[in-house]
């Protein structure tokens, strides 16, 4: 008789018991399914963040030897500017120092050298000059 009234007094608190282990192990999965799904979302942000870091760098790569470029070709154009410009400058003092070197000689050949004036021939040589 104790027994069928403990068991009729403990068939409330088992059914009570199961139903919290069934609800402790829906929520325990639930829990661990959330954990999964916010692991997994985590991962694809990672992704996604590595993936646009990569194209970022890629196009600041791309700008970077585009500029290093267009700095070589400026700088390979001043350098032939600059090889020109001395071409011309050592043209122009080679002109000079043969003009010079005529005038030289056109002053020696005038008559009256020894004399240290000017006369009419070497006004005429000195405006040449210019």
């Amino acid at each position: 008789m104790i027994s069928a009234w403990l068991s009729k007094a403990a068939t409330p608190l088992i059914k009570i018991g199961v139903l919290f282990v069934l609800g402790a192990g829906l929520s325990l999965g639930a829990v661990c399914l959330g954990y999964r799904i916010a692991d997994r979302i985590g991962e694809i942000i990672i992704d996604r963040v590595a993936a646009a870091v990569e194209l970022t760098d890629a196009k600041w790569k791309l700008e970077i030897a585009d500029a290093n470029m267009k700095l070589a070709l400026a700088q390979a154009a001043q350098a032939n500017d600059a090889m020109r410009l001395n071409s011309e400058l050592a043209a122009a003092r080679e002109d000079a120092r043969l003009a010079k070197e005529e005038r030289k000689k056109a002053n020696a050949a005038l008559p009256g050298g020894a004399d240290g004036g000017l006369d009419v021939g070497r006004v005429r040589l000195l405006n040449r000059q210019r």
